[in-house]
Protein backbone atom coordinates (compact mmCIF):
# COMPACT_ATOMS: atom_id res chain seq x y z
CA UNK A 1 0.00 0.00 0.00
CA UNK A 2 1.45 3.36 -0.99
CA UNK A 3 1.75 5.41 2.36
CA UNK A 4 -0.41 8.25 1.49
CA UNK A 5 -2.79 5.72 0.76
CA UNK A 6 -2.53 4.57 4.22
CA UNK A 7 -2.44 8.12 6.20
CA UNK A 8 -5.61 8.90 4.38
CA UNK A 9 -7.47 5.40 5.18
CA UNK A 10 -5.83 6.30 8.97
CA UNK A 11 -7.67 9.49 8.56
CA UNK A 12 -11.10 8.10 7.63
CA UNK A 13 -11.00 5.68 10.24
CA UNK A 14 -10.23 8.16 13.25
CA UNK A 15 -13.30 10.40 12.05
CA UNK A 16 -15.28 7.64 11.71
CA UNK A 17 -14.21 6.30 15.40
CA UNK A 18 -14.77 9.89 16.65
CA UNK A 19 -18.54 9.72 15.06
CA UNK A 20 -18.97 6.50 16.79
CA UNK A 21 -17.78 7.77 20.15
CA UNK A 22 -20.78 10.81 19.91
CA UNK A 23 -23.47 7.55 19.11
CA UNK A 24 -22.25 5.76 21.75
CA UNK A 25 -22.70 8.61 23.79
CA UNK A 26 -26.02 9.33 22.30
CA UNK A 27 -27.37 5.63 23.42
CA UNK A 28 -25.60 6.26 26.87
CA UNK A 29 -27.69 8.74 27.73
CA UNK A 30 -30.82 8.21 25.65
CA UNK A 31 -33.18 5.89 27.80
CA UNK A 32 -36.20 6.21 24.88
CA UNK A 33 -36.91 3.97 21.75
CA UNK A 34 -35.34 6.52 19.39
CA UNK A 35 -31.74 5.05 20.40
CA UNK A 36 -32.65 1.94 18.22
CA UNK A 37 -31.92 4.50 15.10
CA UNK A 38 -28.77 5.50 16.73
CA UNK A 39 -27.58 2.00 17.21
CA UNK A 40 -28.58 0.96 13.44
CA UNK A 41 -26.41 3.86 12.76
CA UNK A 42 -23.92 2.77 15.11
CA UNK A 43 -23.91 -1.00 12.87
CA UNK A 44 -23.28 0.82 9.82
CA UNK A 45 -20.41 2.49 11.08
CA UNK A 46 -18.66 -0.58 12.75
CA UNK A 47 -19.28 -2.01 9.03
CA UNK A 48 -17.41 0.73 7.32
CA UNK A 49 -14.84 0.74 9.90
CA UNK A 50 -14.52 -3.07 9.23
CA UNK A 51 -13.80 -2.43 5.42
CA UNK A 52 -11.34 0.30 6.06
CA UNK A 53 -9.23 -1.74 8.88
CA UNK A 54 -9.29 -4.42 6.66
CA UNK A 55 -7.38 -2.77 4.62
CA UNK A 56 -4.96 -1.28 6.55
CA UNK A 57 -4.32 -4.77 8.96
CA UNK A 58 -5.71 -7.31 7.07
CA UNK A 59 -9.19 -9.55 7.49
CA UNK A 60 -8.76 -10.46 10.48
CA UNK A 61 -11.92 -10.02 12.07
CA UNK A 62 -10.53 -10.54 15.80
CA UNK A 63 -7.80 -7.82 15.46
CA UNK A 64 -10.50 -5.22 13.55
CA UNK A 65 -12.81 -5.30 16.80
CA UNK A 66 -10.02 -5.18 19.02
CA UNK A 67 -8.42 -2.05 17.43
CA UNK A 68 -11.90 -0.46 16.79
CA UNK A 69 -11.99 -1.28 21.03
CA UNK A 70 -8.52 0.70 21.15
CA UNK A 71 -9.31 3.25 19.17
CA UNK A 72 -12.12 4.37 21.41
CA UNK A 73 -10.44 4.25 24.27
CA UNK A 74 -7.66 6.23 22.74
CA UNK A 75 -10.07 8.95 21.61
CA UNK A 76 -12.57 9.49 24.18
CA UNK A 77 -12.75 12.54 25.01
CA UNK A 78 -12.79 11.88 28.79
CA UNK A 79 -11.30 8.93 30.36
CA UNK A 80 -14.49 8.01 32.74
CA UNK A 81 -17.08 8.63 29.94
CA UNK A 82 -18.02 4.77 29.61
CA UNK A 83 -18.74 4.58 33.19
CA UNK A 84 -20.32 7.56 33.34
CA UNK A 85 -22.74 6.54 30.67
CA UNK A 86 -22.85 2.64 32.59
CA UNK A 87 -21.50 1.00 29.14
CA UNK A 88 -19.96 -1.75 28.74
CA UNK A 89 -18.48 -1.35 25.35
CA UNK A 90 -16.97 -4.78 25.04
CA UNK A 91 -20.83 -5.79 24.92
CA UNK A 92 -22.01 -2.43 23.08
CA UNK A 93 -19.19 -3.32 19.91
CA UNK A 94 -20.37 -7.32 20.41
CA UNK A 95 -23.82 -6.06 19.85
CA UNK A 96 -22.84 -3.77 16.80
CA UNK A 97 -21.21 -6.55 15.58
CA UNK A 98 -24.09 -8.53 15.09
CA UNK A 99 -26.09 -5.87 13.50
CA UNK A 100 -23.20 -6.02 11.46
CA UNK A 101 -22.88 -9.30 10.42
CA UNK A 102 -26.92 -10.75 11.04
CA UNK A 103 -28.76 -7.82 9.40
CA UNK A 104 -26.17 -6.25 6.94
CA UNK A 105 -29.52 -5.07 4.99
CA UNK A 106 -30.31 -2.55 7.37
CA UNK A 107 -30.51 1.22 7.46
CA UNK A 108 -31.69 3.68 8.92
CA UNK A 109 -34.87 5.02 7.85
CA UNK A 110 -35.46 8.01 5.95
CA UNK A 111 -37.15 10.02 8.34
CA UNK A 112 -34.48 9.23 10.92
CA UNK A 113 -31.55 12.06 10.92
CA UNK A 114 -28.00 10.79 10.17
CA UNK A 115 -25.46 12.02 12.42
CA UNK A 116 -23.09 13.51 9.67
CA UNK A 117 -19.55 14.29 10.52
CA UNK A 118 -18.59 16.16 7.53
CA UNK A 119 -21.54 18.05 7.90
CA UNK A 120 -21.47 19.02 11.64
CA UNK A 121 -20.13 21.84 13.28
CA UNK A 122 -17.48 20.43 16.03
CA UNK A 123 -18.40 23.40 17.72
CA UNK A 124 -21.61 22.34 17.99
CA UNK A 125 -20.78 18.81 18.82
CA UNK A 126 -18.67 19.86 21.42
CA UNK A 127 -21.21 21.81 22.98
CA UNK A 128 -24.04 18.88 22.38
CA UNK A 129 -21.73 16.62 24.12
CA UNK A 130 -20.98 18.56 27.06
CA UNK A 131 -24.70 20.07 27.66
CA UNK A 132 -26.85 17.47 26.53
CA UNK A 133 -29.73 18.62 28.62
CA UNK A 134 -30.09 21.80 28.32
CA UNK A 135 -31.87 24.09 25.53
CA UNK A 136 -29.02 25.82 23.04
CA UNK A 137 -30.09 29.20 21.20
CA UNK A 138 -28.24 29.19 17.80
CA UNK A 139 -27.64 32.83 16.46
CA UNK A 140 -28.11 34.49 19.67
CA UNK A 141 -28.22 38.38 19.12
CA UNK A 142 -27.25 40.37 22.62
CA UNK A 143 -27.23 44.33 22.00
CA UNK A 144 -26.44 44.02 18.27
CA UNK A 145 -23.92 41.23 18.74
CA UNK A 146 -24.70 37.81 17.57
CA UNK A 147 -23.21 34.98 19.53
CA UNK A 148 -23.17 31.53 17.52
CA UNK A 149 -24.84 29.56 21.25
CA UNK A 150 -26.21 30.28 23.70
CA UNK A 151 -27.40 28.12 26.98
CA UNK A 152 -30.02 30.57 28.73
CA UNK A 153 -30.62 28.31 31.83
CA UNK A 154 -26.86 28.35 32.05
CA UNK A 155 -25.92 32.55 31.17
CA UNK A 156 -23.32 30.93 28.95
CA UNK A 157 -22.15 32.12 25.35
CA UNK A 158 -19.47 30.16 23.46
CA UNK A 159 -18.34 31.69 19.71
CA UNK A 160 -16.00 30.51 17.42
CA UNK A 161 -13.13 33.39 17.30
CA UNK A 162 -12.60 33.77 13.22
CA UNK A 163 -9.36 35.34 11.67
CA UNK A 164 -9.95 38.80 10.93
CA UNK A 165 -12.85 38.94 13.70
CA UNK A 166 -12.95 42.31 15.77
CA UNK A 167 -15.71 41.54 17.64
CA UNK A 168 -14.23 40.03 20.56
CA UNK A 169 -13.61 42.52 22.38
CA UNK A 170 -17.24 44.19 22.80
CA UNK A 171 -19.16 40.75 22.83
CA UNK A 172 -16.97 40.23 25.54
CA UNK A 173 -17.70 43.40 27.11
CA UNK A 174 -21.29 43.06 26.40
CA UNK A 175 -21.40 39.51 28.04
CA UNK A 176 -19.60 41.27 31.06
CA UNK A 177 -22.00 43.75 32.09
CA UNK A 178 -25.22 41.66 31.30
CA UNK A 179 -23.63 38.74 33.66
CA UNK A 180 -23.37 36.22 30.94
CA UNK A 181 -20.10 33.94 31.01
CA UNK A 182 -18.18 34.10 27.42
CA UNK A 183 -16.37 31.50 26.08
CA UNK A 184 -14.50 31.97 23.08
CA UNK A 185 -13.03 29.08 21.05
CA UNK A 186 -10.52 29.31 17.80
CA UNK A 187 -12.25 26.44 16.57
CA UNK A 188 -10.04 26.69 12.95
CA UNK A 189 -6.91 26.25 15.44
CA UNK A 190 -8.24 22.77 16.50
CA UNK A 191 -8.39 19.15 15.01
CA UNK A 192 -11.39 18.01 16.13
CA UNK A 193 -14.33 18.38 18.56
CA UNK A 194 -12.39 16.51 21.63
CA UNK A 195 -10.00 19.61 21.83
CA UNK A 196 -12.89 22.01 21.62
CA UNK A 197 -14.45 19.88 24.61
CA UNK A 198 -11.77 20.46 26.49
CA UNK A 199 -10.80 23.83 25.86
CA UNK A 200 -14.63 25.00 26.82
CA UNK A 201 -13.85 22.79 30.05
CA UNK A 202 -11.21 24.32 30.89
CA UNK A 203 -12.53 27.96 30.46
CA UNK A 204 -15.69 27.42 32.01
CA UNK A 205 -15.32 27.26 35.90
CA UNK A 206 -18.35 25.00 36.88
CA UNK A 207 -17.60 21.99 34.78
Amino acid sequence: MIQQDGQLLGKKVLAKIDLLIEIISIIGRNKIAEKDDYFLQACDLVKELRQLLGQLIGPRDDYIKEAIKELIIQRLPEENMLSSLDVDLSELLNSMYNGVYEKEELSLPKTVQRVEARDEDPLRKAIRYLFPQYKVINNYRKLGCLFKYYIPSLKLAIDNIEEGNTDFVRKECICRQSGINFVAIPVDEMSCSREIIKKIKHSVKFL
